[in-house]
């Protein structure tokens, strides 16, 4: 069977087009190897099927039936969208026993912690070893309520998920002054965790 990543040059231009949007210089073969490594392995589950026939006027139908405009491929950007993430994350997280350096404990704890989901690591590009992601980190040690909020999050989210989560600006999240901060700056700046909580739950 073929691979995902046989899927033609179309979906390896898009793929460049995407990583190129991330501009990490020297990063770039290093990354692509990782997006194809996971599409490798996970293309299944998330780029979207091919057909090798048109959809005939019945499906057609039967699909705006229930509210879908079919046209015709699916659009396999947003699955390279996401093997672009998850590359970046794992190319820029930190080795693992560089963190358990940084919050002084033994790697082993650390490994402990990811199996009870209490910090989030992804794999590194050998598939071997653990990485985590920085956000968790910071000039003090670790993230305040990191624990607390990670624990709230179902076990199948995906890292890149998570990651975007804890990045982005939420507007349950005010600052005082109308506009949202990210999940990452609230813990940061000392607030109640439970609101992040509540918000990772959902995700």
């Amino acid at each position: 069977m073929p691979g995902a990543m046989d899927r033609g040059h179309e979906d390896f231009d898009a793929l460049r087009a995407t990583l190129a949007k991330f501009r990490l210089a020297g990063f770039e073969g290093r990354i692509a190897r990782a997006a194809g490594d996971y599409l490798e392995e996970h293309g299944q589950e998330i780029l979207p099927p091919s057909r090798a026939e048109p959809l005939s006027g019945a499906e057609r139908t039967a699909l705006r039936a229930v509210g879908v405009e079919p046209e015709g491929e699916a659009d396999p950007q947003p699955a390279l969208d996401l093997a672009a993430r998850h590359a970046v994350l794992a190319e820029t997280a930190l080795p693992l026993a560089e963190v358990a350096a940084r919050l002084g404990v033994d790697p082993s704890r650390l490994r402990q912690r990811l199996r009870e989901r209490t910090i989030l690591g992804i794999r590194g590009p050998d598939a071997r070893g653990w990485r985590i992601p920085g956000f968790q980190l910071t000039a003090a040690g670790e993230l305040p309520g990191l624990r607390r909020v990670l624990k709230a999050i179902r076990p199948e989210a995906r890292p890149v998920q998570v990651a975007a989560f804890f990045t982005t600006p939420q507007s349950d999240l005010d600052d005082g002054r109308g506009e949202g901060l990210t999940p990452v700056a609230w813990l940061a700046a000392g607030h109640d965790p439970e609101s992040v909580r509540e918000l990772a739950a959902a995700i």
